[in-house]
């Protein structure tokens, strides 16, 4: 017999398969995610080896029984944290391509008259500033079908954007 005082917690069977879809869809998500981005995340090895091994199995059943498989090892491990990283670093792209026309902007001014970077002497370093003006002068040089230091400038722009936010133009 159970006290009133004692709270016990009744799922039905549908909240629990429900539950579990929900752990092969993140086993899914994280086998799509790059090598990279999976680093970053608060996985242990044991679900590492299970995505990267998830990459391997090409029969239908294997891979569904296999997701199975992971989303159990999910719900063992810390399955909140890494939702929560996930999260997080699904927000910071999307910050990321909020700020992108800034940076564009940025780089095309920068192109256009290098005099512009002296308004960023206050917020950044100097060795950054000094990184910008080199690679600035590589951009403005280099040919109309090479864009690679043109890339370089807008990575180094949108690094000094995630320190410190560059100024509106």
């Amino acid at each position: 017999m159970v006290n009133q005082t004692d709270e016990l917690e009744f799922e039905s069977k549908t909240q629990r398969k429900h539950y579990a879809h929900s752990m092969v869809d993140l086993a899914h998500k994280l086998t799509e995610m790059k090598h990279s981005l999976l680093i970053e995340l608060p996985i242990n090895e044991q679900i590492i080896n299970a995505i990267v091994e998830s990459k391997k199995i090409t029969s239908h059943i294997a891979r569904k029984r296999h997701f199975q498989y992971l989303g159990k090892l999910l719900l063992k491990d810390n399955h909140e944290e890494i939702v929560d990283a996930i999260e997080s670093k699904e927000k910071e792209k999307e910050a990321g391509l909020l700020r992108q026309p800034l940076i564009n902007l940025w780089l095309e001014k920068t192109l256009e008259d290098m005099e512009i970077i002296n308004e960023l002497y206050p917020t950044h370093d100097n060795a950054d500033i000094q990184t910008l003006r080199q690679l600035a002068r590589s951009a403005s040089k280099e040919s109309a079908n090479s864009k690679k230091n043109r890339r370089k400038l807008f990575e180094h722009l949108r690094m000094m954007d995630l320190q410190h936010a560059l100024p509106m133009i």
